[in-house]
């Protein structure tokens, strides 16, 4: 078992209004986890999820990981620790302290696949994994309390949405809420009680609830390549458009010529501005983030981001929004207080 260590220095020890923390290799955008920025970086062809101070972005803590999106259950921070001691592909799914890195509990090592998800009210974590190398995974939960690794009744093979067969299952705490026939979804989103998915020629919704076909639109969808935490965009048939996901219908919709970048209130898209409530258009004003097809955010226009686009990307905590970029990651207070 490898405990998480105190991560390699890298920033000032005081607080400041922004600051940076260069010489990284951030992999995807970061989360908030309590007082503390969770995220995932690559160092030496090896990743690790590494805790970060908000106000200065100095290192908390930091350990080996298999890389992933970063999972908060509860009031704790999950990942899965690669166990290569015991062969390639197996790991330890491991809950932590996001403050201290200490590890609150720890499953079995097995072979995982997919993302944890949190469960039972934020009392578990719910993953799929398999005991050796090329056997069929099967549902799992990880006790936060007791730390029991329970397997999941007879043919649950994880949680979430789930295609078994020609169906799409939605498992929820270990248990089968509903099924209906595949529609040939390629990935699929939940958003505002909506399960969202991508087919090879447009999207359909489903109610979470029941699993009812709400609606179904075409135009092939495409990644709109931007992170942000709040806004519901897509990017279908050569146009990005805001959309109701509980009925598939687009509140506005503009050309897309060219990547999305994200300024206060609105996406940018060459040097137009689109405000994300009503879609009405101007120039854009002052600088806001670009994105690399990694999700990594720089720096357009010149200067620095409003505090709005600071939160549009960011992962904010303790009064500060912190952004991944390329080269590492910069952070702003974003607190109205002075």
């Amino acid at each position: 078992m490898t405990q998480a260590s105190a991560a390699p220095a890298s920033a000032a020890p005081t607080s400041t209004k922004r600051w940076t923390v260069a010489g990284l290799e951030p992999i995807g955008q970061p989360l908030a986890a309590g007082a503390a920025i969770i995220g995932y970086t690559r160092r030496d062809q090896r990743f690790y999820l590494t805790a970060r101070n908000p106000a200065n972005g100095s290192p908390l803590w930091e350990a080996e990981a298999i890389k992933d999106e970063p999972v908060r259950a509860g009031e704790w921070i999950v990942y899965r620790e690669p166990e290569e001691a015991l062969g390639p592909g197996y790991a330890s799914l491991v809950v932590a302290d996001p403050l201290t890195g200490r590890q609150i509990q720890r499953s079995p090592s097995m072979i995982f696949s997919g993302t944890p998800r949190r469960c039972f009210h934020d009392r578990a974590v719910c993953v799929t994994a398999a005991p050796e190398p090329g056997e069929e995974g099967h549902g799992y939960r990880l006790d936060l309390i007791s730390g029991a690794f329970i397997p999941s009744g007879a043919g649950i093979p994880g949680e979430g949405l789930i295609r078994i067969g020609t169906e799409v299952v939605l498992i929820r705490d270990g248990a089968v809420l509903w099924r209906r026939p595949d529609p040939g979804v390629l990935r699929w989103t939940e958003i505002g009680g909506v399960w969202v998915g991508r087919t090879r020629t447009g999207s359909v919704g489903l109610a979470a609830t029941d699993g009812r076909l709400l609606w179904t639109v075409p135009g092939t969808l495409t990644d709109c390549g931007v992170p942000l935490r709040a806004a519901v965009i897509r990017c279908r048939a050569g146009r990005v458009e805001s959309y109701d996901p509980l009925t598939g219908k687009a509140h506005w919709s503009a050309p897309l010529r060219g990547p999305i970048g994200a300024g206060a209130g609105a996406i940018v898209v060459r040097g137009v501005a689109i405000a994300l409530t009503t879609g009405a258009r101007s120039p854009a004003a002052g600088p806001y983030w670009c994105f690399t097809s990694a999700g990594l955010a720089t720096i357009c226009g010149g200067g620095v981001p409003p505090v709005a686009a600071w939160r549009a990307v960011g992962a904010e905590s303790a009064g500060y929004a912190v952004v991944a970029t390329p080269a590492g990651y910069f952070g702003m207070s974003v607190d109205a207080t002075p």
